[in-house]
């Protein structure tokens, strides 16, 4: 078999191959795997081995990666060179219409004719687990949510390192606040693009959920970024959201058999003693909102505030429907 020559390699679609190598990854690759086997770095890699030419276009591209908001994770390693990379599936979920799965295999049945057939086969594989039709392929299928309003915005700020002011209206608030900060990083967690920022007006770094950006991402005067952007801010921002994951519990009486019952038991960390379900939560304005979608098929036990949280969003419905 012929080997495959990658030619001239354009940065995204570098960037597009890298991603679909480690997506199915479950254990990552090192960067030895990726210089071997990932179109757009093996050619030069077979050529000059790794030179220190590569090595910053690798370092590049992860930092592009992150600033996009993929939870792109390193390990731990003493030696640098041991390092193992990879993107955990739980942390990046993407989902299609039915027109946009149209259209991608449309599209990747084009690309398979050019010398991406290889990428192009894949990424036709995976669209056809995203529709369903493969149940093996589609438990590692990504998924991709359309990005918040702000996306664009936030994500040129942390790739600029720049400041940037926005409404911002927090849960149980009727008026917005601005805030002025500096993106540092944003990431897609429980399926929400979450931004880890430093704000000016309280000092400190803050984390913000975009979809409460509720109006225009601006660039204020004389405003200075608050420090130099960190390459591991993503995978730090990441951890703190594991974290505060673990530590937000709930417990829920839930109607067997019903939408709650999947829904509610397909969320990661959920353990489920008959009808009760113990389940984590990030927010808890957005859990319980979540949750009165289920109506009488979920009931909050504990903690009480969430408790009431969906009480009162309930009654308001009621008053507003009724």
């Amino acid at each position: 078999m012929a080997e495959n020559q990658d030619g001239v390699v354009a940065a995204e679609e570098r960037l597009f191959c890298l991603l679909l190598a480690l997506l199915p990854s479950d254990r990552g690759m090192s960067k030895l795997d990726i210089f071997t086997n990932v179109r757009g770095y093996r050619d030069e890699f077979r050529e000059t081995g790794a030179t220190e030419s590569l090595n910053k276009k690798f370092e590049r591209d992860k930092d592009e990666l992150k600033s996009i908001g993929i939870p792109l994770k390193t390990s731990d390693t003493e030696n640098p060179a041991d390092a193992v990379y990879s993107i955990a599936q739980k942390d990046y979920a993407f989902s299609f219409t039915p027109a946009e799965l149209s259209l991608l295999t449309a599209a990747s049945a084009v690309w398979s004719e050019s010398a991406h057939s290889v990428e192009a086969n894949e990424a036709l594989i995976r669209l056809a687990a995203a529709d369903g039709k493969d149940s093996a392929a589609a438990e590692v299928a990504p998924r991709v949510d359309t990005p918040d309003v702000a996306y664009p915005e936030i994500a040129s700020a942390i790739s600029k390192n720049q400041a940037v002011r926005f409404p911002y209206l927090k849960p149980g608030h009727a008026k917005y606040e601005l805030r002025t900060v500096t993106p540092l990083s944003m990431v897609n967690y429980d399926g929400r693009w979450h931004v880890l920022a430093f704000d000016h007006d309280r000092d400190a770094e803050r984390t913000f959920l975009l979809r409460r950006i509720v109006g225009k991402v601006s660039t204020p005067d004389k405003v200075k970024p608050a420090q130099a952007p960190d390459n591991r801010a993503a995978d730090l921002f990441i951890e703190h959201l594991d974290a505060l994951w673990d530590s937000l519990s709930a417990t829920v009486r839930v109607t067997p058999k019903t939408k709650a019952a999947v829904n509610l038991a397909n969320r990661r960390g959920t353990t489920i003693d008959g009808n009760t379900y113990t389940i984590h939560y990030l927010d808890e304005a957005v859990v319980a909102d979540e949750l009165c979608e289920y109506g009488d098929e979920a009931i909050v036990l504990e903690p009480q505030s969430l408790r009431a949280a969906v009480i009162d969003r309930l009654r308001r419905l009621e008053a507003d429907h009724g």
